[in-house]
């Protein structure tokens, strides 16, 4: 799992000359990271690029909330769930996006213990709050009991896979091809020759291998390249550094 600001390394295959991402190679956390992205709530998505950098009208809805007044909402209704809804924290496991005010990143549920309490008097009800009255029997529930996760569930087939990673979308033993539209595949020798070749085919093609590093800022850029372009990787990471113009004589 990458930590606050860190980096990720992200290997490209691409085109010197036209700066154009054949395709990219990378392993578990950059692919969690671009998985993690699906689980992100549009309120939040707009809020990490802000409302005035989306495509389409959606920024300014974004925006027609963020504006109005709070007497027109209903009672026990804040903007906040709108504007700033929770991520659900069952997966999201990359820490790419922490670092900023609009983060929506979260740790993973594995490094939060989660306790649980039953009534000591019925014996019906459990909550996750200790002291919470039960609405059986209206004692406090305070009996601490351990949740155990039935045999072949998913927490405990991700507890016997040693080696593999904890928490995250995918396995760590394994690399993975990412195409400039960000389709990602297993990485196979007869994959990459097959991209290669048909990369090749085209006149006046000089291949480059570029180790790029994948962080905050990066990561910002992906997501935003994810909803509005077809060449994300080409986009953030293989632009051409533009030339100033020359001051007129």
């Amino acid at each position: 799992m990458a930590a606050v600001n860190s980096k990720i390394t992200l290997k490209l295959l691409i085109d010197a000359r036209s700066h154009k991402v054949l395709f990219g190679e990378a392993g578990k956390d950059f692919i969690d990271f671009l998985f993690s992205l699906l689980t992100l709530p549009l309120g939040s998505v707009i809020k990490l690029l802000s409302p005035r950098t989306m495509i389409g009208s959606i920024g300014k809805l974004y925006q027609s909330v963020e504006n109005l007044n709070e007497i027109y909402l209903v009672a026990n209704r804040a903007k906040a769930s709108l504007l700033q809804p929770e991520v659900s924290t069952s997966y999201v496991t990359n820490q790419l996006l922490l670092g900023t005010e609009a983060t929506v990143m979260v740790p993973s549920v594995s490094s939060v213990e989660l306790k649980y309490y039953l009534c000591n008097y019925c014996y019906k009800k459990v909550t996750t709050v200790r002291n919470t009255m039960c609405p059986s029997c209206k004692y406090a529930m305070v009996s601490d009991v351990a949740f155990v996760a039935p045999s072949g569930s998913a927490s405990s087939v991700g507890a016997g896979n040693a080696g593999e990673g904890v928490g995250g979308f995918v396995k760590e033993v394994v690399t993975y091809m990412i195409t400039d539209d960000l389709e990602v595949t297993p990485m196979s020798a007869i994959s990459s020759i097959t991209l290669v070749n048909r990369f090749i085919m085209k006149k006046d093609v000089q291949l480059e291998e570029k180790v790029v590093a994948v962080g905050m800022k990066e990561g910002l850029a992906l997501l935003k390249a994810s909803l509005d372009s077809p060449t994300a990787l080409t986009d953030v990471f293989c632009q051409p550094n533009k030339k100033k113009a020359k001051p007129p004589s």
